[in-house]
């Protein structure tokens, strides 16, 4: 059997940065958006405000889809495929914590959309990145 894993991002925007996490993932690190997995039964909106608030400490309000995986990315860790989808957010209220979240977020960063660190990023990541600048 297959398995897929679906996965929630926000771009959130100050000028022409947008706000990345550094993370960890075992004795990993990588570089991605605020977001991460949707849950069964949980509606993909939720998850990315529920995802937000718990990598970042801000309540966002998704404005608008920016992209969907359009590539076959499978897991590094696990025997899965990962659909990631990519909203453009705006922030509502909250504090960022730029020290991350004491769990799987090691800190948060702004970074000019031109000097993305994608040598750091997933695949998935890579992916959108190469198309971010004309979506904006």
């Amino acid at each position: 059997m297959r398995k897929f894993s679906c996965r929630i991002y926000g771009v959130l925007r100050d000028g022409d940065k947008v706000l990345l996490t550094r993370s960890r993932f075992g004795p990993s690190t990588f570089i991605n958006f605020p977001g991460g997995g949707i849950e069964v039964e949980e509606a993909p909106g939720d998850a990315l405000r529920r995802e937000f608030v718990e990598e970042t400490g801000l309540v966002i309000r998704p404005v608008r889809t920016l992209f969907a995986s359009q590539e076959a990315h499978l897991s590094t860790h696990h025997p899965i495929h990962i659909v990631s989808v990519y909203w453009l957010v705006e922030r509502v209220s909250g504090d960022l914590r730029l020290t991350g979240n004491g769990d799987d977020v090691i800190e948060l960063f702004w970074t000019e959309i031109s000097k993305l660190p994608v040598p750091e990023m997933f695949p998935a990541e890579v992916e959108f990145c190469r198309v971010l600048p004309t979506l904006l």
